[in-house]
């Protein structure tokens, strides 16, 4: 099988994986906030936000496991893969030691003196903090094992794992519905146990179909030193990116309150989804870009980088035009009363996705090598921006809550140009017109006119909000998929599908 139907595989079943996620999401987050209320969705929002300051710690370890187990499978031997991988599962344990002792030091702190919580609901938000704790190090010590899974390429097994995981979510609501207990706390306790299931399985299922994964205790200084170098300057944009965007939760807090924090909470719930389908075929490609690149096939690479950001924006596009539009609709659809300034996040977090979702590949690229100390300290430096310039907005001008959303999409397009410049010094084939021209240029028409195309069709009276959700949805994503196919690919990609579907036409027939 090539690398091309291997992807296009990949991709299928992480497809089929976020169709099940997403059904199940949409029902349990709809359950969730009305359950919890208003109040308490907004403390578990914050609360979250504490968590997600420290597990910052594994996210830039996390990538590093990524990348050296994914490029040692691809070039290395039995004995070289499992000495990479101990090694990197001997720092994911180290790190969550250190979680741990932060969580239970500084956050404890945080929760207590620094947040904006109810005082009657200080317990419920402790107790919810220490479960949250300790999912968060579960999840530290699995990522190593889904790195491995992800790294051979089992998108399969990898999409298995979290429709199941996706079941036991809903079981919760289930359980969640039916208890007259304090539902914060069961929430926050039941969604823990699902983590250590998830934990256990995963973990089984690589000891007994990988040896790389057998543990054995190994003292590498050399490679421990190339591991944590690594994860080190990727630390620091995981550090900034974390740290501006849970520090923007927790200037919204202070400035804003709780029932603002609600507010954001249901945009992450819409983005989450949104970032999961572009998410899922970024995954089925992420191994390919990094074992083309340690292997030298560049030309084979730059290809792969303009199909996937090509690709990426495409399925972006189809989910921002009609929720620009019926974001007012959905919501209502989906909560029924939803808190105020919702649709603006919704509508500006998706502009700032659009371009994350574009230079994706590109970091991607990026982090195939081991050098990143210069690219981490510019990206960290610009991302920083959004944090410090939404304190000023905030506190010198008391802009609306939702400007610091339109000042962090516009940091993160300054992002997209710095990736462009910095790849072609690493990757001197890459050709940043030809990407610009067949990726950039040609995503912002289809946008455009689709955008110009959806305005006009939501501008009709509709006496129905379900009726115009699915009309204007169903005609926004079908005129954008077919601007994608005349416009955003160029003509040997569109023989290229015209002969893939053929021959599966025929293979049917």
């Amino acid at each position: 099988m090539n690398n091309n139907r291997q992807i296009l595989q990949n991709t299928m079943f992480l497809y089929l994986r976020m169709l099940v996620v997403l059904i199940i999401s949409l029902y349990t987050s709809r359950v969730v906030f009305n359950q919890l209320g208003i109040s308490d969705y907004g403390i578990y929002n914050i609360v979250g936000s504490i968590i997600a300051f420290f597990v910052f710690i594994n996210n830039g370890l996390a990538v590093a496991s990524k990348r050296f187990i994914t490029a040692e499978i691809g070039k290395g031997t039995q004995d070289t893969k499992q000495k990479v991988f101990n090694i990197c599962l001997q720092s994911h344990i180290l790190i969550a030691c250190i979680v741990l002792l932060l969580a239970e030091t500084i956050g404890l702190w945080g929760i207590n003196f620094l947040l904006d919580i109810p005082k009657d609901r200080i317990f419920a938000g402790n107790i919810v903090y220490q479960f949250s704790i300790f999912a968060a190090l579960i999840g530290i010590l699995l990522s190593p094992f889904q790195s491995v899974i992800i790294a051979f390429e089992k998108m399969s097994v990898y999409a298995y794992f979290s429709i199941l995981e996706s079941f036991l979510k809903l079981v919760i609501i289930f359980l969640l519905q039916a208890s007259s207990k304090d539902k914060l706390i069961l929430y926050s306790f039941l969604l823990f146990l699902v983590s250590f299931c998830n934990f256990f399985i995963i973990v089984l299922y690589c000891y007994k179909n990988f040896l790389l994964c057998r543990f054995k205790k190994i003292r590498d200084n050399a490679m421990l030193n190339k591991i944590f170098s690594f994860t080190g300057w990727s630390l620091l944009g995981q550090a900034t990116v974390v740290g501006a965007n849970q520090g923007i939760t927790v200037l919204i807090n202070i400035f804003h309150g709780v029932t603002v924090n609600a507010a954001m909470g249901v945009c992450n719930s819409v983005m989450t989804i949104v970032n999961g389908f572009v998410g899922n075929f970024q995954i089925a490609f992420n191994p390919q870009i990094i074992k083309y690149y340690v292997n030298n096939e560049y030309e084979n690479l730059q290809n792969l980088l303009i199909r996937s950001c090509k690709i990426s924006t495409f399925l972006l596009i189809i989910f921002f035009v009609p929720i620009w539009f019926e974001a007012d609709n959905l919501l209502s659809l989906w909560l029924g009363d939803y808190p105020l300034y919702s649709v603006e996040f919704c509508r500006w977090t998706l502009v700032g996705i659009f371009f994350e979702a574009i230079s994706a590949p590109l970091w991607m690229t990026i982090y195939a090598q081991t050098d990143i100390k210069k690219y981490q300290l510019v990206i960290s430096a610009i991302y920083s921006l959004s944090f410090w310039g939404s304190w000023i907005l905030y506190y010198f001008f008391d802009f609306k809550p939702y400007s610091v959303i339109i000042l962090r999409s516009i940091v993160i397009f300054m992002m997209l140009w710095i990736r462009l410049q910095y790849i072609k010094k690493i990757f001197q084939q890459f050709e940043v017109w030809n990407w610009l021209k067949n990726v950039l240029l040609r995503s912002l028409l289809v946008i455009t006119i689709s955008f110009t195309f959806t305005q006009y069709i939501a501008s009709f009276a509709y006496s129905d909000k379900l009726f115009e959700f699915f009309f204007v949805s169903f005609f926004s994503i079908l005129f954008s998929s077919i601007l994608f196919i005349l416009i955003g690919l160029n003509n040997r990609e569109k023989k290229s599908m015209y002969y893939f579907f053929k021959n599966k036409i025929a293979t049917c027939i």
